[in-house]
């Protein structure tokens, strides 16, 4: 069994668990929207299962509440964001809007976040700016903490799971969306995984001596297992692209591979499509696009072709209609996360699905 609530009471419920836990109420209300609308897309990996570590996060001191957002570095097309180790999406939504200013007056724009906790769904904040018209790439990378994914060749983690986005606008439906890690899972499919009692898929995961595993626990261990890079047996691939987000959302910010520290660096690159072709006419060839590549006979076993987003829009619109559907284990940690800063059960719970 599972617990099943709507995302309005999922919504509520989280802002109030932020905002006893110290958050000021408009800063609780952008993360739980992050967090909720990341599990209402699919993205349980970085949705409400997220709640009980920021909680502890913020109990540690790790996370800052009202830490103030300072631009230490900029000119007219480039910014770098110190978040004084506020919530990663206050961080996020605050260096894509800087970028986004930016790249209306400059038509590029290129902003670096440091300093900055998880971040959650790196496609929230390339969406946002597809959604005003810019073609955008975003970059996630993580500390030392957080490095679980081997180089090519190793049984060590010397990346973390570095995930890479980019957003299409488009003048009709929704902006083409990828947002995907460079490894062959990210942590929290792991977690969910481990939560969910269930094994990974092969190749994802190596024990500490470097075996392949299907078990979520001997990845946490002790001793601590370690993350494939992205691609099988072309990993080399995955690994490359994984060093090129370390570059953009690290180095470029100011904070070197040997620094301890928690958190995310975030990378943004916004053009503006009108400084090459009008809008109308970019529009215009996105959805010719969109259709030339949905038009593909379909291979065996599949009954469309999706463009990156497109399940999980569909997803989104499934769960407004039936819920979100959380596993017990993961809504058992929510509420004693919810319980620890005085917060009792969310309104409108239920069990149900499997």
């Amino acid at each position: 069994m599972a617990v099943i609530i709507s995302n309005d009471s999922l919504f509520l419920f989280t802002t109030e668990v932020f905002e006893a836990a110290g958050a000021p109420r408009a800063e609780a209300e952008i993360v739980a929207e992050h967090l909720v609308t990341a599990s209402l897309m699919g993205y349980d990996t970085h949705g409400v299962i997220r709640i009980p570590q920021y909680v502890e996060d913020i109990g540690k001191g790790m996370i800052k509440p009202g830490a103030p957002l300072r631009v230490v570095l900029e000119t007219d097309g480039t910014a770098v964001l110190d978040c004084g180790w506020n919530f990663g999406q206050v961080g996020g939504l605050k260096a894509i809007d800087i970028a986004m200013e930016k790249a209306r007056k400059s038509h590029t724009a290129t902003v670096v976040v440091r300093r900055s906790n998880h971040a959650g769904r790196l496609g929230a904040y390339t969406t946002r700016a597809a959604e005003n018209g810019f073609l955008a790439i975003g970059v996630c990378n993580s500390p030392q903490h957080g490095h679980y994914v081997t180089p090519w060749g190793g049984r060590e983690g010397r990346l973390a799971t570095n995930p890479l986005s980019f957003a299409v606008p488009a003048n009709s439906g929704r902006p083409i969306v990828a947002d995907f890690s460079t490894a062959a899972a990210s942590e929290g499919a792991i977690r969910l995984h481990r939560n969910m009692g269930k094994p990974l898929p092969d190749g994802c995961i190596m024990d500490a001596e470097g075996r392949p595993t299907n078990d979520p626990a001997a990845f946490y261990g002790p001793p601590q297992g370690a993350i494939n890079p992205l691609g099988g047996r072309l990993g080399y691939r995955g690994f490359a692209l994984g060093l090129l987000v370390e570059v953009l959302g690290g180095l470029l910010g100011g904070s070197p591979v040997s620094k301890k520290q928690p958190g995310n660096g975030l990378g943004f690159v916004l053009i503006d499509v009108s400084a090459f072709v009008p809008p109308e006419e970019f529009g215009e060839m996105v959805h010719e696009l969109k259709t030339y590549i949905k038009s593909a006979a379909l291979a065996p076993g599949f009954d469309e072709v999706f463009l990156p987003g497109e399940p999980d829009w569909l997803t989104q619109e499934k769960r407004l209609r039936q819920g979100i559907l959380i596993d017990d284990n993961t809504w058992r940690q929510i509420e004693e996360a919810a319980a620890s800063v005085g917060v009792s059960a969310a309104a409108g719970a239920r069990k149900g699905g499997q």
